[in-house]
Order: structure tokens, then sequence, then C-alpha cells
């Protein structure tokens, strides 16, 4: 941009009855910031409105989820992935299941290797059967219902 005010300041300076070079040349390059900053301007509003990223397909990830499980899970919700910044995405979820660390450290695997996503928070529920798991408790939130 500066070095088209000096093309237009040398213009005007050599040839006075181009006048009109400067206030051309400041409208294209407004023209050229508008248009630069347009995809700026969309990630800034991604971010502060904690959107969706599309790179990720939420049903696609529930299913992966689930195949890579087996059937060791027996139920998977409060999915949640969101923009917490510009090229990092989090994820938050709740899965029951049979054997939650086993379940735990695939998905972490999972989210890790193929969607590319290292801030997780996964809270695994054990079966509500109390006596196979002792610390086994239920997701209280009615959301659910």
């Amino acid at each position: 941009m500066s070095v088209g005010v000096i093309i237009a300041a040398l213009v005007i300076y050599f040839f006075p009855q181009f006048w009109y070079a400067d206030p051309l040349c400041t409208f294209l390059f407004s023209f050229i910031v508008v248009f630069t900053t347009i995809p700026i301007i969309k990630n800034i509003i991604t971010v502060m409105m904690e959107g969706a990223p599309k790179q990720i397909n939420i049903e696609e990830l529930r299913e992966d989820i689930r195949n890579e499980c087996g059937n060791d899970i027996v139920d998977l919700h409060d999915l949640h992935v969101w923009t917490i910044s510009v090229g990092k995405v989090s994820m938050t979820g709740h899965i029951q299941s049979l054997k939650p660390l086993k379940t735990l450290a695939q998905v972490t695997d999972l989210l890790r290797r193929k969607y590319k996503l290292f801030h997780t928070t996964i809270q695994v529920e054990g079966v509500d059967d109390k006596e196979k798991n002792p610390h086994a408790f239920k997701c209280e939130n009615d959301i659910h219902q």
C-alpha cells in the first residue's frame, strides 16, 4: 500500500492534471483491505460463537466412536464439538461403557489419530450393576429425558 501511495504521489507530482490518482489509489486499497479481512472476520465470529468446526462431521464422529469400541458402549450422549481458537477444536462427551477404562483409551486414541482432537473431556460411566462395578454412577442430567 505504501508503494501505491508513492506511485500516486509521483503521478500527481509529474502530471498534476491526474490529481484523482490519490483518491483512486485510496479507494482501490480500501477494497483490497475489505476483501482480505473477510476470512479473518469469519474465523473470529466462529471462535467467539464457539461454532462447530466444518471439518468434523458429528454424526460420523459418533459412529466412529461406537465402531471403535464395539459392544462395550452402552450409551453415548452429551457429545459436543466446538472451536475454541482458530485451528483448535474441543470435544466433550459422556460414554456409558461395560469396560470404562478400555473405552476411554480407545476413544482418546481414535480422537487423536483420526480427528486430531487433543483437547477432549470424556466422562466415562460404568454400567449400573453395583455387583460388577461398585463405583458405577449414572449421569443425572435431566436433559437426556
